[in-house]
């Protein structure tokens, strides 16, 4: 049975290495190394708002997922959130709802903290699994489309 927790960085943090690691090789879009990805953890748990949305899924005590999301003002003011996408092993990420679980919570957090119902993720074309996941959970491909270099 999934549960979900808060991270905690005494208690979670080499768990959290072990989990990132296998996201990083095998699932992640946007590869990164773990002194990027560590020193942006230690930056959120100083922040309440960031620290409370940095969700982790535990099975058997062991973490299996982890997610959050980063809040932002655009330049007329209005608050919006980008949920980012959701660190599992390779072998825990299908049929296991790990995902939709942490997705789910993080919505509730979101609307809760920064009143609103309007998420953004970002989901290659290419990715049906990440795709289907967000249709779950009423989540439409938007008219905008962000463009990067």
């Amino acid at each position: 049975m999934i549960k979900l927790d808060r991270y905690d960085p005494r208690t979670d943090k080499e768990a959290l290495k072990e989990l990132f690691d296998d996201f990083n090789q095998n699932l992640s879009y946007f590869p990164v190394d773990w002194d990027q990805f560590e020193n942006e953890l230690n930056r959120r748990v100083l922040k309440l708002q960031y620290r409370n949305a940095m969700i982790i899924a535990r099975e058997d005590d062991k973490i299996v997922g982890f997610g959050t999301f980063t809040a932002f003002k655009d330049h007329l003011g209005r608050d919006h959130a980008l949920v980012h996408q959701v660190m599992t092993r390779k072998a825990d990420a299908f049929k296991k709802g790990i995902e939709f679980t942490i997705l789910e919570e993080l919505q509730k957090y979101i609307s809760r903290s920064l009143n609103t119902r309007k998420f953004y993720y970002r989901c290659p074309d290419s990715d049906n699994n990440w795709r289907s996941l967000l249709m779950k959970l009423n989540q439409k491909k938007s008219k905008c489309i962000w463009y990067e270099n």
